[in-house]
This record gives structure tokens, C-alpha cells and sequence, in this order.
């Protein structure tokens, strides 16, 4: 496994004994440091390839939600997770981004009456039966103890907590506004 990210303190990224020892603070970094450089740049650049993707489409509170809901979905799986020795990176996060926003296009309010679903919609689901089809190939595919292309393990339990914690967190926020959060700024949502 890669020993951290270079210039960052290891005690940033969490680790399963300092964390039983008292290192609480891992739950909140462990996801902003990466295991290299390369990490650093791919999360990165799914990051930018998101925001672009979904700028137009999705407003950007709504897109925070969805990657608060990734971040704290998570931060549960490593702390509940017995398995999970060590981890960093904001895979898990970005997924909850991608499923969010994906959820929030699918909830939006229809076209006229009986008009047909809006484009958006379609994009909404397919983006999302992609993503469930992609973490259910993962789940039963690449075991988690042997390095990927990046060079390190990667926890795949990370990826599927990502993605149910940014849907979880964009239903949540929609039932107590009451209304539908696709709308790119200026819209009205």
C-alpha cells in the first residue's frame, strides 16, 4: 500500500488503531488527502469533470448536498466498517456527488400535465442504473486487498456508502423543502 501523500501528515489519513486511540479528527481529513499524487490528481479531476458535467443542470446547493451526503456516508463506513484498516481519498465522497445530482435530475417536477419526462429525467435514471450497475460489478469484482491501477487498494465499501449517503442526503433535503432541487441556479428551485 502507498505510505501517504507527500508533505501531508500520515496521521491525516485515517487509520483504524489511531482512530480506536483517539485520533477522531481522521473522520474529517482522511478524505481530503490522498494516497499519492496521482490520487490526488484523478479525484480531482472526477471533481471537475462533475461540477462541468452538472453546472447547468443541477444547482449548486444541491450539489453540495450531495457531496456533504457522500462525505458523511463515508465517514460511517470507515468508522462501522471492522475491515477498513486504513483509507484515504474522496472517491466515496464523489459518489455520492454523482448519485445526488443524479437523483435530484430524476425528481424533477415533469413537463406540462400529461407531457412525457423531460430530458433530464432520462439522464437522471440512466446516470443512475449506470452507477448502480457500476458498484454492483465492483462489489463482486476486484478484492479490496489487491492494488488497482493507482497503485493502492482501493475500498470499494467506500464508493457504494458514497453514493447511498449523497442520494439520502438530496431525499432528505427535497421532503423537508417540499419541492423539487434540480433546477440550475436561477430557476426558481
Amino acid at each position: 500500500m502507498a505510505q501517504g501523500w507527500p508533505g501531508v501528515p500520515q496521521s491525516w489519513q485515517f487509520d483504524r488503531d489511531a482512530y480506536a486511540g483517539g485520533a477522531w479528527w481522521q473522520l474529517l481529513t482522511a478524505q481530503w488527502v490522498h494516497w499519492s499524487n496521482l490520487h490526488a490528481g484523478v479525484n480531482a479531476m472526477g471533481f471537475a469533470v462533475l461540477l462541468l458535467a452538472l453546472r447547468r443542470l443541477v444547482a449548486g446547493r444541491v450539489q453540495a448536498v450531495a457531496l456533504l451526503g457522500g462525505y458523511v456516508g463515508v465517514a460511517l463506513v470507515i468508522t462501522l466498517d471492522a475491515n477498513c484498516a486504513r483509507y484515504a481519498g474522496a472517491s466515496g465522497a464523489l459518489h455520492g456527488l454523482l448519485a445526488g445530482s443524479a437523483l435530484a435530475l430524476l425528481l424533477q417536477a415533469q413537463q406540462p400535465a400529461a407531457g412525457p419526462r423531460a430530458p433530464v429525467q432520462w439522464l437522471g435514471g440512466l446516470v443512475l442504473l449506470g452507477l448502480v450497475i457500476k458498484l454492483v460489478v465492483q462489489h463482486g469484482g476486484a478484492t479490496p486487498a489487491s492494488p488497482g491501477w493507482l497503485g493502492f487498494a482501493t475500498y470499494y465499501p467506500a464508493h457504494e456508502a458514497g453514493a447511498v449517503g449523497g442520494l439520502v442526503s438530496v431525499l432528505l433535503v427535497s421532503a423537508l423543502r417540499g419541492r423539487q432541487l434540480a433546477a440550475a441556479p436561477g430557476t426558481g428551485a
